[in-house]
């Protein structure tokens, strides 16, 4: 990571599934999301050379060429399949590392489970900075991954992410925010801590009758009330299995394709200074649909960082 310089944007994979509870594949998720931007890249080629403006036929937004050179692709963080602590610190080193150079990480998953400790690295990293930081966290999920404990993995899973960020020294549940709950039943504990913390949650019916942008601002102003950076992670089940049936513990009643692609673009609005998507399994979806979907979103996020003159 010698290489990042400020304001870069560092895309890092993390190929582990072993804490996934449902079916794996995750792991295959990095190679899968970069290979669905491939036919970004090759345009992107083609119109870097010369400066040229291009128009979203929807919105009117500018894209400029050529784009400005911050994207750096630093590679996948290594990780050992049989030690989640091991692989967990390797994961906490890597961020810690980018946030400290200035640089803004962009996470592949890898099962959610890699959220926390990436988080824990852009804790450390933002201690450094700053003697007692205030970090809010933004969750974008079909599920809450509230669970405390399990028998099999413990405290530490893909389904506890969002419990064990609640109890880091700098985050608070008055600035967490759950976007995209779709259905299902969680247990008593979960729903209660949920509702007895402070933090906020907009289901999918929530985002439906609100509008996507409603729901992007409500959360950007909790999260981050206060606080000098948020954490934004997004597990790809919150779009329904009929357009993302890639991914272990996929949903019906999700949002759909053309909606996620609206988050993506609202969540620019966001003060991020790191964002991860995880849960994409291609070996699950042969179509490589869920695949170019991330990627497309990813993209679309990204626009404003990477285009302009």
């Amino acid at each position: 990571m010698e290489e990042l310089r400020e304001g870069d944007i560092a895309v890092a994979g993390i190929p582990f599934d072993t804490t996934c509870g449902s079916r794996q594949g995750a792991r295959f998720g990095p190679r899968g999301i970069r290979e669905g931007s491939l036919h970004f890249v090759y345009q992107m080629d083609a119109l870097n050379k010369g400066e040229k403006t291009m128009i979203n036929a929807v919105t009117g937004e500018e894209v400029c060429f050529p784009f400005r050179d911050i994207l750096r692709d630093t590679g996948d963080l290594t990780v050992y399949p049989a030690d989640v602590e091991h692989t967990s610190e390797c994961i906490r080193a890597g961020v810690e590392e980018m946030v400290s150079r200035g640089a803004f990480p962009v996470l592949l998953g890898g099962d959610h489970y890699v959220t926390f400790p990436a988080v824990e690295g852009f804790e450390r990293a933002w201690k450094k900075k700053k003697s007692d930081p205030r970090l809010g966290y933004i969750h974008i999920d079909s599920h809450l991954d509230l669970s405390d404990d399990t028998e099999v993995w413990g405290k530490h899973y893909h389904g506890s992410t969002a419990r064990r960020v609640s109890e880091l020294d700098s985050f608070s549940p008055e600035n967490m925010v759950w976007i995209g709950a779709s259905g299902g039943f969680v247990s008593r504990d979960r729903w209660d801590f949920l509702r007895n913390s402070g933090a906020v949650q907009f289901s999918v019916d929530d985002m439906n009758a609100l509008g996507i942008s409603e729901v992007v601002n409500r959360a950007v102003t909790r999260a981050s009330e206060g606080c000098d950076s948020v954490y934004v992670t997004i597990d790809i089940d919150v779009v329904d299995h009929a357009f993302a049936p890639g991914t272990g513990s996929y949903v019906y009643g999700g949002i759909t394709s053309f909606q996620f692609l609206q988050l993506m673009d609202c969540l620019r609005s966001v003060p991020a200074g790191a964002l991860d998507l995880v849960e994409v399994a291609p070996p699950l979806d042969p179509t490589g649909t869920t695949s170019r979907l991330a990627a497309t979103g990813l993209i679309r996020f990204l626009l404003p960082k990477i285009s302009g003159r």
